[in-house]
């Protein structure tokens, strides 16, 4: 996904997407510095990621930004303790809505909301029911093959059917991430361990999100979120192993760059490739 020239549209969904990863991972992770290093990693990271015009991933950008940005902004608020559970219902919506990556954030909040510790109006028992029943439409969406059911799944994923099986799809996630952002991901989903409603929320995030790239044969951008989401939160644990704060910023900031050599550099490139072309495309001039 490359940026056009002179959209505003993309760049604000752009800078949506980031700011949503940034502040989960400050829910999930803490106030540290070293979580500091990687909040502020995520939306670098984001950035790179769907600026390079190598990444094709099929989707359109501003849908796919809004449904991170709004995955993300459901994560961060299943995550505070004192907030009303109906805040989390509008973006879980929304970003369901955008893909069914996102679809099981309709439940985890309607889970969150009938379980809240104040009360609760009598409609909050249907919300759950109605998340379980979208999680089966979009099942059924993804494996239908023909019909009607097929075609709600290509628009809903927005690319149409060309199934990968779960090796090649992981494989193709690794080469369009990194190795060491790929690395990075994998080492930051044992911080999701923890059986809250925010971390089970990245969890079925991250499932869907492969079920979703094999569907497609491509990689989804909601699997470049979570591997950007889980980059970070593995970034500041690692970071946070040094006492001193001094210590765990420069750890943070040290980690960062090495992360965003790889992408900073194939956007850079790209960028070249392209400035390069461009006079050749407009032919010789009178």
């Amino acid at each position: 996904m490359g940026l056009g020239a002179h959209a505003p549209a993309p760049i604000i969904a752009i800078g949506l997407a980031g700011a949503a990863m940034c502040a989960a991972i400050r829910a999930l992770a803490g106030d540290s510095p070293a979580s500091l290093a990687g909040a502020v990693l995520a939306p670098l990271l984001l950035i790179a990621s769907v600026v390079d015009p190598s990444l094709a991933h099929g989707v359109p950008l501003v849908r796919a930004c809004i449904a991170i940005a709004a995955a993300g902004w459901t994560v961060v608020e299943l995550a505070r303790p004192t907030t009303s559970p109906l805040v989390a219902l509008l973006p879980a919506t929304i970003a369901a809505v955008m893909s069914p990556a996102y679809v099981a954030l309709v439940a985890i909040a309607g889970a969150r909301l009938i379980t809240a510790p104040w009360q609760r109006p009598r409609w909050a028992i249907g919300v759950p029911i109605v998340g379980a029943l979208a999680i089966v439409v979009a099942v059924v969406a993804g494996i239908a093959h023909h019909g009607s059911a097929a075609a709600l799944g290509d628009t809903w994923i927005g690319m149409p059917r060309a199934p990968h099986g779960f090796p090649a799809v992981l494989e193709l996630a690794a080469t369009t991430l990194g190795p060491i952002t790929a690395v990075a991901a994998l080492a930051g989903l044992p911080f999701l361990a923890r059986m809250r409603h925010a971390e089970v929320a990245v969890v079925t995030i991250v499932i869907g999100s492969v079920l979703v790239s094999a569907r497609s044969g491509a990689v989804d951008p909601s699997l470049v979120a979570m591997a950007v989401l889980a980059t970070g939160l593995a970034v500041g644990r690692l970071a946070g192993t040094i006492r001193l704060a001094v210590g765990q910023a420069a750890l943070g900031v040290t980690l960062a760059v090495l992360v965003l050599m790889q992408p900073a550099w194939t956007v850079i490139e790209s960028g070249s490739r392209v400035g390069r072309a461009a006079p050749a495309e407009l032919g010789p001039r009178r």
